[in-house]
């Protein structure tokens, strides 16, 4: 099997994955705690997004506008679920940055979408790249935090955070030249593409053990 074909082949186990983690989260719905039941709503938007896209694209042969809006869903979800869950207590500057991203994603839409004819070849989603530097930063806060308060022992949350942060990290390097990763005709395009999907394929599979363990050990103690 080539590259190219290893490629494709991560690209069509995303959704494949994310319907087994929606699936099971479902069944397991009521042993999850509300903490778990996110995590699961999170897939499940995932799950959405991936299908749009794979829709769209068959019927316009063009789905970037998945992409601005997938930046807004995931922008809307982590602002909420850092500041409710994994922060000790919600910043006023996090919320005001989250916001004013928001805000951007909602105008570049607009912008490439609505107003102005799409060149393929020009785009640039500036979108995607806000979206994963103020999420980075709340990663970066939520390890301030906890630093700084020595009584957390959740350990969970750390390993939750760490892999978000190396997700979006990387995930800003793919995207920061995607105009030129578009546009090159070398076929380095495919080992950005195929390492961000792994890096992905990797982070559902944690999502969703997560949600497992949870269930079931919840659901024991229901017993």
């Amino acid at each position: 099997m080539g590259f190219t074909e290893i490629s494709y082949a991560l690209s069509n186990s995303s959704p494949a994955l994310l319907t087994l983690g929606a699936v099971g989260g479902i069944l397991f719905w009521k042993n999850l705690d509300v903490f778990h039941r996110n995590i699961l709503l999170y897939l499940i938007l995932m799950l959405l997004v991936e299908l749009s896209g794979r829709l769209l694209g068959e019927i316009y042969n063009n789905n970037l506008i998945v992409l601005p809006l997938f930046s807004l869903i995931e922008m809307i979800f982590f602002l909420y679920f850092y500041n409710k869950f994994l922060f000790i207590k919600p910043n006023k500057l996090i919320m005001v940055a989250g916001i004013l991203a928001i805000l951007f994603i909602v105008g570049e839409t607009l912008q490439y979408f609505v107003f102005n004819t799409l060149d393929t070849k020009q785009y640039q989603p500036y979108a995607k790249v806000i979206d994963n530097f103020v999420i980075i930063i709340m990663a970066l806060y939520f390890f301030y935090q906890k630093i700084n308060n020595f009584n957390e022992t959740r350990w969970g949350n750390f390993r939750l955070n760490t892999a978000i942060l190396i997700v979006f990290t990387f995930n800003s390097l793919v995207f920061l030249p995607f105009n030129f990763l578009i546009n090159e005709s070398s076929g380095i395009r495919f080992y950005f593409w195929t390492g961000n999907l792994l890096l992905l394929v990797f982070f559902y599979i944690y999502l969703i053990s997560l949600i497992y363990i949870n269930g079931r050990a919840n659901r024991k103690i229901v017993r």
